[in-house]
């Protein structure tokens, strides 16, 4: 008999790639999943564009932080919603094995982009300290009154998002969430610490001491920007290579295989690893050509639940073939 390839038994779909979700019906946690993005997306168009009037016209460098910094993640923020309704489709099916190194990338994007943003504000900062009595007579009255009232506007649209990206995103099944809510809640610590900042700097504003302040929210903003950005590379570099799986999920897939052993006639590939969260298991099998394909497929079936039950929410391809 010819080799041939039976259907596998076990598709790779994962959370977000299941074939409903090609017809257009999302479920409710996926649209829940779009709609926290979209709102946090409208939230910062909203307040992105003042903040850009009141930054160059204050001349608040610890608002300028803030402006480079909603910028460069909100520019982010709508590539990784447009990435995450592709996933959400099934769009996203030319990738064999899932989207979870997409995802990672994402976030390593983001991480990116924070830290040459934090590199520039850094080097901003450093020029005004040099100079700090100049800053004093180029700022204009009220300047930074208003930009602690921006400030204060944005911390109430950042709590907000971050609480509704929270409530869509908790489960952690999807990577682009996680960096994403990871993101919101440290907009929000920010942005309090900077509210502060730009406080003490309106309270003595026309000093010396108002630019120190200042410079002192930039400082807080630089360093914050860092951190998640060295955050975002350690939790998605390692994922964008393959790694293997432990030496006790590889031990577990080797008892089910050991308990199956006569049913099979030969084990031709047994091929493992993990990316982020995610595990892939891809087994073959060489089976008699006589046996029925009603056995074959049943036989495929119970491998893979029993390796399912060994590593709940690993996705598992038994592909049966029959020898010559």
């Amino acid at each position: 008999m010819p080799d041939q390839t039976v259907a596998p038994t076990s598709v790779p779909t994962g959370p977000l790639q299941t074939g409903h979700l090609q017809t257009g019906h999302l479920p409710p946690e996926a649209r829940a999943r779009e709609s926290s993005m979209l709102l946090g997306i409208g939230f910062d168009l909203c307040i992105f564009f003042p903040y850009i009037i009141v930054s160059v016209w204050g001349g608040s460098l610890t608002m300028l932080a803030e402006t480079v910094r909603g910028g460069l993640l909100l520019a982010l923020e709508v590539v990784v919603f447009i990435l995450l309704r592709r996933i959400q489709r099934g769009q996203m099916s030319e990738y064999e094995f899932g989207s979870g190194k997409v995802e990672q990338f994402a976030n390593l994007l983001v991480g990116a982009a924070m830290a040459l943003g934090a590199v520039w504000l850094a080097s901003k900062a450093l020029g005004r300290l040099l100079a700090p009595a100049a800053e004093v007579a180029a700022h204009p009255a009220m300047g930074m009154a208003v930009s602690a009232a921006l400030a204060a506007v944005n911390v109430v649209v950042n709590a907000l998002a971050a609480v509704s990206l929270w409530r869509a995103g908790r489960d952690g099944t999807s990577m682009i969430m996680i960096g994403q809510i990871k993101s919101r809640f440290a907009k929000v610590f920010a942005s309090v610490v900077v509210l502060l900042a730009i406080v003490v700097a309106a309270i003595d504003e026309g000093q010396v001491a108002s630019v120190y302040a200042d410079l002192g929210g930039t400082a807080f903003v630089v360093l914050v920007m860092l951190a998640v950005a060295v955050s975002l590379w350690r939790a998605s570099l390692p994922d964008l290579l393959d790694r293997s799986l432990g030496e006790e999920r590889q031990a577990a897939i080797n008892r089910v295989l050991v308990a199956h052993f006569e049913a099979y006639d030969a084990l031709l590939a047994v091929r493992s690893r993990q990316s982020g969260k995610a595990i892939h298991v891809h087994i073959e099998l060489g089976l008699d050509p006589d046996l029925p394909l009603v056995r074959a497929d049943a036989l495929s079936r119970s491998i893979a639940a029993a390796i399912e039950a060994e590593m709940p929410g690993a996705e598992v391809v038994v592909i049966p073939r029959c020898r010559a």
